[in-house]
């Protein structure tokens, strides 16, 4: 049995994000077919008899004694950034690429001090480039993401006569993993929200909103829609899953859960017809998919988006809840052609009140169960992951490590010869300085030599004893 060593970057706990849920089912998966240790950089209050779960530190653990006897490394992020020695022990990577990470970037620090992003953006981007220099095997997303993964590859020479001889259709080197749902349908064990939150009735109609308030989202335009419904459609209310993630690092540069109950407040819908929760349990959340009638995320219309994979949305799809999204992301591709829902303009109010109003109307969950019905099975987590299954089972360093310099080796290479040519031609220098010296010394010796030997100072010298004799 292959052994699997997962490091998670993100929170792994009862409340969990999007990522630290990735890595959760993954294991689980993984777990039927491997030995799995999932490691989580924080202390969990999760258990699994599946697999192992065990607390590191992000910056400063020491990872070898988790990693010896490995068979395969699943990884992510700054995994290698803080603890680069794993690269010594010669153990195939599989990186996952789903997070766009440097495209978030862009969104979080628009604001900020160039002198002071522009330095760490550049880190940013050669962490991204070595992680990508490092991997055996990828996995992203969707399509789109595998697009945008594989320009990078080609770029820092990943893509190459023996990645390619490998397997022309670059499968081997990267695929496709979305996101996945659970293979049961949500259960409702008891109502999370109509009927019990305070301002929500049993008989209201209620937008879910099942992710958290990024800074690259825009719920502003959900809460401008909702204002504006809220006269003709009082029993319409909408909730806020996710305001503060559960890892602080995320919340660093979070102000859109600010903005967006500052302008609730502002628009006088502020725990009347828009609400917020603080962030749901993993293990919580299909009662607060089973309570609404529509999910609703709504973006910016920016580079995040084209190769963004909005994960929470995937709850949506498990609980055959009517999605309406904004255009441009893959997601909204599913919906417009699968007719899971209806999809916006970036930005539109009132195309966005038009749809709310118009799923609603059409009756809400049963006008859409059959769309639900056809995608669902397809994305069950055992079915989506199993091209990294297969890698674990039959893992394999790529075909090109270990025949290509980076630039930085290059450079360091040319560097090396460069100064043992200039070594080189100081010895040779230093050489000739000294044979041409001590040519002119013996030369200086002959003359002085000839000149002691020369008829006159013989007849000096003869003088002047002749004289001293006397």
């Amino acid at each position: 049995m292959k052994n699997i060593l997962i490091i998670c970057e993100d929170f792994v706990s009862s409340n969990m994000g999007g990522v630290g849920i990735r890595y959760w089912e993954l294991a689980r998966v993984l777990a039927r077919h491997c030995k799995v240790s999932l490691l989580v950089p924080n202390e969990t209050d999760l258990v699994s008899e599946e697999f192992k779960v065990i607390p590191y530190d992000r910056q400063k653990s020491d990872l070898r004694p988790f990693a010896e006897g490995v068979d395969v490394i699943i990884l992510h992020g700054y995994v290698l950034h803080f603890h680069p020695y794993l690269l010594d022990l010669h153990i195939p990577f599989a990186v996952d690429l789903y997070v766009p990470h440097l495209f978030e970037t862009l969104v979080s620090h628009a604001q900020d001090d160039f002198t002071e992003w522009l330095p760490a953006y550049c880190e940013y981007l050669r962490v991204q480039s070595e992680l990508l220099r490092a991997g055996d095997f990828f996995f992203c997303a969707s399509e789109r993401q595998r697009d945008y993964w594989l320009g990078w590859l080609h770029a820092v020479n990943r893509i190459n006569p023996h990645t390619y001889q490998q397997d022309a259709s670059l499968q081997k080197l990267i695929t496709v993993v979305p996101y996945g749902i659970p293979n049961m349908p949500p259960r409702q064990q008891k109502h999370a929200l109509k009927g019990v939150h305070p301002g929500i009735a049993e008989d209201d109609q209620l937008i879910l909103w099942s992710g958290g308030l990024w800074n690259w989202l825009d719920p502003l335009t959900l809460i401008r829609a909702v204002a504006q419904l809220a006269e003709d459609h009082p029993r319409l209310k909408c909730y806020f899953m996710g305001t503060r993630h559960p890892n602080p690092i995320v919340n660093e540069h979070m102000t859109m859960p600010q903005q967006a109950m500052e302008l609730a407040e502002q628009l006088g819908v502020l725990e009347k017809a828009v609400f917020f929760g603080n962030w749901v349990p993993y293990q919580e959340r299909e009662n607060y998919l089973v309570d609404a009638d529509l999910s609703v995320m709504t973006h910016p219309n920016h580079i995040e988006t084209r190769f963004a994979f909005r994960t929470r949305l995937l709850d949506s799809i498990w609980a055959k809840l009517p999605i309406i999204v904004t255009e441009g992301d893959a997601i909204s591709e599913w919906v417009e052609r699968k007719n899971l829902g209806l999809t916006v303009p970036a930005g539109d109010v009132q195309a966005l009140v038009k749809a709310i109003d118009n799923i609603l109307a059409a009756g809400g969950k049963a006008a859409f169960a059959s769309g639900f019905e056809r995608v669902g099975s397809l994305l069950h987590w055992d079915k989506v992951a199993e091209p990294l299954v297969s890698f674990c089972l039959a893992p394999s360093q790529a075909a090109d490590k270990g025949h290509y310099m980076t630039d930085i080796e290059r450079i360091s290479r040319d560097k090396d010869a460069f100064l043992q040519q200039v070594i080189r031609d100081k010895d040779a220098f230093l050489e000739q300085v000294i044979h041409d010296k001590d040519a002119v010394i013996d030369d200086a010796y002959r003359q002085i030599e000839r000149y002691r030997n020369s008829l006159p100072l013989r007849v000096y010298y003869r003088i002047k004893r002749l004289f001293r004799m006397k």
